[in-house]
């Protein structure tokens, strides 16, 4: 069973040991592979950036000319979101996802060997008064965002403030820890769990002092904790989660996203304000509010978000 992952700088009272910790089974021959991997993993990470940005592109373009399941994925997912899209707008949207992701597969290495000063340079950062002025007024942040490519640049992004988070947990238990351990810097003042209801109700009980939830909930997860609701031409699930732990910790809804700004070289994180008359006590209204946001959250740029989740994976 998975643990969280427990900053030593937490400020949440809990010892770091009691969360995920290196076993010495890690040294087996089971993970030599995986060490050659994180091996590589380090020298990518310290490639001059446009090296890097060119080997994503090639990246890029190998998977789209080559991962037919993932582009299929891709276009039932376009196609049932956008009534009126087209085979060209589809192709257009697949082909700058691919190139988007393999240039994510050049930069995630940076977030697990730098240092978050070395990271913060590379980020930049817009209305973090919004988080500010509600851990003032001594109330938590339930920070909702998409699944964007950049997503675990956005976690860094706070690493200043009293953080929770959840993770979803690698079959390969070398990479889950050694992938955990960076969301989880020695600097950082985080806990990241592992997904699951109890995690949930440990986070809502850390959450008693002001601190920020980065929360994604745009997944087709559970049909029985979810309500189907308008998205796009489309409809799909939203989690009643948002509105829930609204209701029972008191805090603000703040919407954010992450993007990487091509123009800039830069990752540009945002948060936008918060969520009004939110929870509504309508929970009908409030998954749709929620699903009215992530429309907006996707089209800042289409081509980032993930659209290889399984997002319709339950239909009405």
């Amino acid at each position: 069973m998975s643990k969280p992952f427990i900053s030593k700088n937490n400020p949440f009272n809990e010892n770091s040991d009691d969360g995920e910790i290196f076993s010495y089974s890690y040294i087996t021959p089971k993970y030599w592979v995986t060490w050659i991997f994180l091996a590589l993993s380090f020298v990518v990470s310290h490639l001059p950036f446009i090296v890097r940005k060119f080997l994503g592109e090639m990246i890029g373009k190998f998977l789209y000319r080559f991962n037919n399941q993932k582009k299929k994925i891709i276009k039932i997912n376009l196609s049932l979101t956008f009534n009126n899209i087209s085979d060209s707008e589809i192709d257009e949207i697949t082909r700058s996802f691919f190139k988007n992701l393999g240039h994510m597969y050049m930069s995630l290495p940076s977030l697990w060997w730098k240092s978050d000063i070395e990271i913060q340079k590379s980020i930049k950062k817009q209305n973090l008064q919004y988080i500010d002025d509600t851990l003032a007024n001594n109330q938590s942040v339930i920070l909702f965002a998409p699944h964007t490519l950049s997503l675990d640049f956005g976690g860094r992004a706070l690493s200043e403030y009293n953080l929770l988070s959840m993770y979803k947990p690698f079959k390969n238990s070398l990479l889950n820890w050694f992938i955990g351990k960076s969301r989880s810097k020695d600097t950082d003042k985080v806990i990241v769990y592992p997904r699951g209801k109890t995690s949930i109700k440990k986070i809502i009980r850390k959450m008693k002092k002001p601190s920020v939830l980065y929360f994604l909930a745009d997944e087709d997860i559970s049909p029985e904790d979810s309500l189907f609701s308008k998205f796009f031409d489309t409809n799909k699930t939203s989690l009643k989660s948002v509105s829930k732990l609204a209701k029972i910790t008191k805090a603000k809804v703040l919407p954010c996203t992450c993007h990487f700004d091509v123009s800039n070289n830069c990752y540009s994180f945002n948060i936008m304000e918060e969520l009004k008359n939110f929870p509504s006590g309508n929970i009908e209204q409030d998954c749709a509010e929620i699903n009215s946001v992530l429309e907006k959250q996707i089209l800042i740029d289409k081509s980032q978000y993930m659209w290889t989740l399984r997002i319709y994976k339950h239909r009405e």
